[in-house]
């Protein structure tokens, strides 16, 4: 490889060391706070290192190619900007959540394991987000796999609600284990079809080779087909959904974040380049398939919202909902327009998921950590009726967390309004008239059930203390990020302007 080349790669490198040091350092010195810190120097110094490569691309250099297996570009460096920026929130919501359960100081939870699995998780994404190569795109899907089945069911034996969280954890991760190597096994099948029809893995070379012998094979549309399916098992798009609600409640709350954020945003991030560089969305079956999945994923997501009364799988079924509106970006990605509007609603989409599930994960850290809860009831915490006068019992998190509801549910003056009248527009631009009436008719379905909790969270209780009195206490950090990801939230739906040019730039 050239300097250029390592130098356009330097942020996988970082994470590379980072996980390597972290690594010799948990083989000779556990410790929580030491594994935390290194974890944020790493996730900073990746992030510098980004806007060191960011800075090459903006002069004169839209990507470098950094062999066959990688492709560093704009796009790839403003997503893994974004992922670096959700693992940061991750890690903090991890050490809430272990340091509330591991409640004796003799408990040997081996907390250091969780940042080891995180850094490993978001270097598969970051690498995923960069493959321009089905083998390194298989091998990065395959990291983030391997590292979220022990994240999923991560033991906690000190804690008084280990048996339970045990059970939940290892049911989740065995759900997503199964479940994942059938999608892994249907895409890499898939991949070999396209190669044995193309001849090439490369995803430009397969556009090209698409190109000249036409995309209308039976061979390329197979192919396609359950590489699209793959790909939309781990968007968790309708029907390719069946594992998502168990998963999400069953895993630590962080996780659910990590999984609802960062995995997906990868998964985008690689359906947008196969859309694009593989010249995918040229072939017949595409635009039919993706059309399917972003209406039942819209309707479905929002229906069975409705009928749920804990609050994670209300959140597991609304992000369905909300990956199926990205798509009808996605059904446009080859106009610019298109891909603007899917990274935009991609960033509206992180911020307000990471911010509803921290104040969850706080809400749930606290009530064990005060013994509000019972020994084996931890799962009570996030029915929906728990959260009844949040407000009251912590004004931050029950504000936090109505207007993370607000923008979700495409309320003006948030991110996620913006976020959805670009979805529209991009919609509009593309005559995608069937997928917006769903649109439509989903963004009212889900206005109920977000209003619907949120005037929970605001509902007077006389045995609920009064504001100002003792109540949940919350973490600085974890006040400090719930206050970080509202700013941003309302700064963005004010003023979205910043944000909107810097995704022009992406394409011009």
């Amino acid at each position: 490889m050239t300097a250029s080349e390592l130098y356009a790669i330097l942020p996988l490198l970082v994470l590379t060391g980072g996980i390597v040091f972290l690594m010799l350092q948990v083989a000779f010195f556990r410790s929580h706070t030491a594994a935390l810190i290194t974890t944020l120097t790493v996730l900073f110094l990746a992030g510098a290192a980004c806007l060191l490569v960011a800075s090459q691309l903006q002069s004169g250099i839209t990507s470098i190619q950094a062999t066959a297996l990688l492709l560093v570009d704009r796009q790839a460096i403003f997503l893994c900007l974004l992922l670096l920026l959700a693992a940061v929130a991750v890690a903090v919501l991890g050490r809430s959540y272990l340091c509330a359960r591991a409640v004796r100081p003799s408990d040997r939870n081996h907390p250091e394991a969780f940042y080891l699995l995180l850094l490993l998780c978001l270097l598969g994404a970051c690498t995923l987000v960069c493959a321009s190569h089905f083998a390194m795109l298989f091998l990065a899907l395959e990291l983030i796999s391997l590292s979220l089945y022990p994240l999923l069911g991560f033991p906690l034996t000190g804690s008084a609600f280990a048996p339970e969280l045990k059970r939940q954890g290892i049911e989740s991760a065995i759900k997503y284990l199964m479940l994942s190597a059938l999608a892994s096994a249907l895409g890499l099948f898939g991949i070999a079809l396209v190669y044995g029809a193309t001849g090439a893995m490369e995803f430009v070379a397969v556009a090209a080779k698409m190109a000249e012998n036409g995309a209308g094979s039976a061979l390329v549309q197979t192919g396609i087909t359950l590489v699209l399916v793959s790909t939309a098992f781990k968007l968790s798009l309708v029907p390719f959904h069946i594992w998502t609600p168990d998963v999400y409640q069953g895993a630590p709350t962080p996780v659910t974040a990590l999984i609802a954020t960062v995995s997906k945003a990868a998964a985008v991030a690689l359906l947008l380049r196969l859309l694009t560089l593989s010249g995918w969305n040229e072939a017949p079956i595409t635009g039919p398939l993706l059309t399917v999945l972003a209406l039942a994923s819209i309707i479905g997501g929002n229906l069975l919202a409705l009928l749920q009364g804990d609050v994670k799988r209300l959140l597991a079924y609304s992000s369905i909902a909300h990956i199926g509106y990205l798509m009808v970006a996605l059904l446009i990605s080859e106009q610019g327009l298109g891909g603007e509007a899917a990274l935009y609603y991609l960033v509206a989409y992180i911020v307000t998921t990471l911010g509803a599930f921290a104040a969850v994960s706080l809400v749930g850290d606290q009530s064990v950590a005060s013994s509000e809860t019972p020994a084996g009831a931890e799962a009570d915490l996030f029915q929906r009726e728990s959260f009844t006068g949040m407000f009251w019992r912590s004004p931050l998190l029950g504000t936090c967390l109505a207007a993370m509801l607000l923008s979700l549910a495409g309320i003006p003056l948030t991110i996620g309004f913006i976020g959805k009248f670009y979805i529209f527009t991009a919609g509009v631009e593309g005559e995608l008239w069937l997928v917006l009436s769903a649109v439509i008719v989903g963004s009212a379905l889900g206005l109920f059930y977000y209003l619907r909790l949120m005037l929970t969270l605001f509902q007077r209780d006389s045995r609920l203390p009064l504001p100002g009195s003792t109540g949940l206490q919350v973490p600085v950090t974890g006040q400090l990020l719930l206050v970080v990801l509202s700013v941003t939230l309302l700064a963005l739906g004010v003023f979205p302007q910043p944000l909107i040019n810097w995704l022009h730039a992406l394409y011009t």
